[in-house]
């Protein structure tokens, strides 16, 4: 990929060709006028066309004809054809899942108009080099690699370092304040192999960026518990006990209040419930707290919070009896969760990232939400 700042903008109509050590030649078209890159590739008759807008050229001994073809197309319709340095992306991209612990997919996507590149920014959880390239640089196409237990990376290649490729995190979808935010685990940079790249995403990328979602979740949980605590200090949980009177008009505010905040909390807290529950090891009593909690916040079944490309179903709402639930058994939560704290980079990753690499398939492709 020809990596170029914004100020020195790409053409308006461009097909990248990269070679793929599985699919062949792929020709991915990009810019404001993408759409002419397609039609000058469907006019070859050579290339067949993928999910997302990735054409392939699979057998290379038509290769000559294919590409005479094509640069006349391109002609035509004033599409710039450009020849990447680097191999297909998403051929790094499944490798690089293949070899990282647990179960992990790859999806290639292309970013073809820039303003779907934009789109990115709100998604990103991450304070290094990724946010700055894709803020600044005009990034056609990356990866998103998905664990089964809920992590979801963006890979791109590297602007300014040939061989070099980002890796970063995205946020959870329980949160929307992810720009500039003091928990993000920076990106890290990786080497053109895969398997030395998996490497280091294991032993420096993983348990940092575990121990950040946790450390997270935790400290939006405790502010959230703290101010649940100073409404029942304050007498602001018994809304409806003395009505007709000042006293009772503030009850029912703070009430109301308190189920406001723990409305907020709720999926922070789920999501710290079950991320602590994979890692405790309570005593029976403590195990009761916790399964109430669970009750309360509706993650008996164990599941991670859903991927943040989709939509968040609306919050449940709270009531001031479940506000009391809450204050009787979060303190066996929080217990457990600071004890459950991943340990810091270079000394281990949690259980969850610890099973064995497994083969993936083949990348599947995808443009966001296009």
């Amino acid at each position: 990929m020809a990596d170029t700042a914004l100020p020195q903008a790409r053409p308006d109509a461009e097909i990248i060709l990269c070679v793929s050590a599985k699919e062949g030649l792929v020709a991915i078209p990009v810019g404001e006028k993408y759409s002419y890159g397609h039609t000058a590739l469907r006019s070859t008759g050579a290339f067949e066309k993928q999910k997302a807008g990735v054409h392939v050229l699979r057998d290379l001994s038509t290769m000559r004809d294919a590409m005479s073809s094509l640069v006349q197309a391109a002609k035509l319709y004033r599409v710039a054809l450009t020849t990447s340095p680097r191999p297909y992306l998403g051929d790094y991209a499944q490798e690089l899942a293949s070899c990282l612990p647990g179960s992990w997919t790859a999806t290639f996507e292309v970013y073809a108009h820039p303003v779907w590149q934009e789109d990115w920014i709100p998604l990103l959880w991450d304070n290094g080099e990724l946010t700055e390239a894709m803020e600044r640089c005009r990034i056609p196409y990356g990866a998103v690699l998905t664990s089964s237990t809920g992590a979801e990376l963006l890979l791109i290649e590297q602007p300014g370092a040939p061989g070099g490729y980002l890796l970063g995190a995205c946020a959870s979808s329980t949160f929307d304040d992810n720009y500039d935010n003091p928990f993000a685990p920076p990106a890290i940079a990786l080497p053109a192999y895969p398997r030395l790249a998996a490497a280091q995403v294991t032993s420096r990328f993983l348990p940092a960026y575990e121990r950040a979602v946790h450390e997270r979740l935790l400290t939006e949980v405790e502010n959230g518990h703290r101010q649940l605590e100073d409404f029942r200090q304050s007498g602001g949980l018994d809304g409806g006990a003395v009505h007709g009177s000042r006293l009772g008009h503030t009850a029912d505010h703070g009430a109301q209040s308190s189920a406001a905040v723990l409305r907020r909390l709720r999926p922070h807290a789920a999501h710290l419930l079950v991320r602590t529950l994979e890692a405790a090891a309570p005593s029976q009593e403590d195990r009761a707290a916790l399964d109430r909690l669970a009750a309360l916040l509706g993650t008996e079944r164990g599941e991670r919070p859903a991927s943040v490309f989709r939509t968040p179903a609306p919050l449940p709402p709270a009531s001031a009896d479940d506000v009391r639930r809450w204050l009787a058994n979060a303190p066996v939560l929080l217990k457990h969760a600071r004890a459950a704290l991943p340990p810091a980079a270079e000394t281990g990753s949690r259980k969850a990232l610890a099973s064995a690499p497994r083969a993936l398939a083949a990348p599947t492709t995808s443009g966001r939400g296009r």
